[in-house]
């Protein structure tokens, strides 16, 4: 306490525990929402930005884990030993004393990571797994003692002071086969010519989880709740620290008042910030949304645009290749024939093309294909992104407060032209 009755360092401290509480809300009430503004899409739905999508995990030569030999894409084991030591220390009076300490020493350890396919019923892309937080499952769990044949094979050379000759294995993986959900940033490959998952992006989410999307979501969304409900009670409680030292010289009948005063003004400035970074969350969940809609709609011209240059070029190419190997088959029909000289037929059959207007018409066949499956894959993705921007900007009081921070509606259809970006000072629309 200081002079005056001014509250002092110990007193400020009371308020560390509210703002540690204050973050764990706000982390976690920021990844809640951040699964809930992307949905989780198949496979071949998957475009550029933070994408969610699960699948089963695929790989031709995956590495066996180090103590089950299961194929794994990602897996971590380590080997510890046991011991029981006994140990003199001094107490606060200066007498020697005796006492018994267990523990464990990682004695061996090891692990690997690939790389991994994910594949669904509609398709399959890579996962480029560098820089992924991992959730996995245990895939060997056991203990054995000296002169067991578990006991030495990771580690025999290894002697620890105070061996009980107890060893603990454990590791844990994410097998070759177990269905998976990936929340990272879809980007294109080296190549170019397709997608592949990696980390990055704006948010920096990159996560392999055999959990699933749910127990995430659930967890995060428990710490959240812990967090406002424990930080209120802290921010009370910083209040009454703070006002302690006004209460001690206001005299014995009052204080009791000040102290209660105070904890509802801690309470009150914890329910103002909380609102504060409330609607922050709101607004930004609300601009990732329209984001999405944005991309999903100018995804619906670049594919439109594809097929209007490409779709043409093939056929033209098609129809030329079909045009040349009918007049080839005519003019070796006229020669079989005798419509020409043996010289001339000797030249004709010498320097014979090969036919391949078949070739030619199955990939124009896929083209044709992919593009129309492409060009509804995106029309499809801009009209659900739409209908969850406004759903979002419908409902009260998450749509007031977006539409009051600058977040705008979408066009009614596709054929009014995309807005920009919003931001904000854009005014909102209806």
């Amino acid at each position: 306490m200081t002079d005056g009755g001014l509250p002092g360092p110990e007193a400020l401290l009371a308020a560390i525990p509210a703002l540690l509480l204050l973050w764990l809300w706000w982390n976690r009430t920021r990844f809640a929402r951040l699964m809930r503004d992307v949905p989780c899409t198949p496979v071949n739905g998957v475009f550029v930005g933070l994408v969610e999508t699960a699948g089963r995990i695929e790989h031709d030569d995956p590495p066996l884990g180090g103590l089950s030999g299961i194929p794994c894409v990602h897996h971590g084991w380590t080997v510890r030993e046991h011991w029981r030591r006994t140990e003199t220390y001094r107490d606060s009076k200066g007498r020697t004393r005796t006492r018994v300490r267990h523990g464990s020493d990682t004695v061996a350890s090891g692990g690997a990571t690939v790389d991994l396919r994910l594949r669904d019923a509609t398709g399959a892309l890579i996962v480029r797994t560098q820089g992924a937080s991992w959730t996995t499952v245990t895939t060997f769990s056991s203990q054995a003692r000296r002169g067991d044949a578990l006991y030495s094979t990771k580690a025999p050379g290894i002697v620890v002071r105070g061996s009980t000759g107890v060893r603990t294995f454990h590791e844990a993986g994410v097998p070759v086969g177990s269905q998976a959900w990936v929340m990272g940033n879809a980007r294109p490959s080296q190549s170019g010519d397709r997608l592949e998952i990696g980390a990055g992006g704006d948010e920096g989410v990159f996560m392999i989880s055999l959990a699933g999307e749910a127990t995430h979501s659930r967890n995060a969304r428990t710490l959240a709740v812990l967090g406002l409900v424990f930080g209120a009670v802290a921010a009370a409680g910083a209040g009454i620290g703070v006002a302690r030292p006004v209460g001690a010289v206001v005299g014995p009948a009052p204080r009791e008042a000040v102290l209660a005063v105070a904890a509802g003004l801690g309470l009150l400035a914890w329910c103002a910030t909380v609102g504060a970074l409330w609607a922050v969350v709101i607004r930004n969940g609300a601009v990732r949304v329209r984001t999405r809609w944005e991309r999903a709609a100018s995804l619906v011209d670049v594919q439109l645009k594809r097929r209007a240059d490409l779709i043409p070029n093939l056929v033209t190419v098609t129809r030329a290749t079909a045009v040349h190997e009918s007049s080839v088959q005519r003019a070796v029909a006229e020669l079989r024939a005798g419509a020409a000289s043996a010289g001339i037929l000797r030249i004709l059959v010498e320097r014979y093309p090969q036919l391949q207007a078949d070739g030619a018409f199955l990939a124009l066949q896929r083209q044709l294909t992919d593009t129309e499956s492409s060009v509804a894959q995106s029309r499809h993705f801009e009209v659900e992104s739409r209908k969850a921007l406004l759903e979002r900007l419908s409902t009260f009081p998450e749509g007031a407060i977006a539409r009051l921070m600058g977040v705008s509606r979408p066009p009614p259809s596709l054929g009014e032209p995309a807005p920009p970006p919003s931001s904000p000072g854009d005014r909102p629309r209806g």
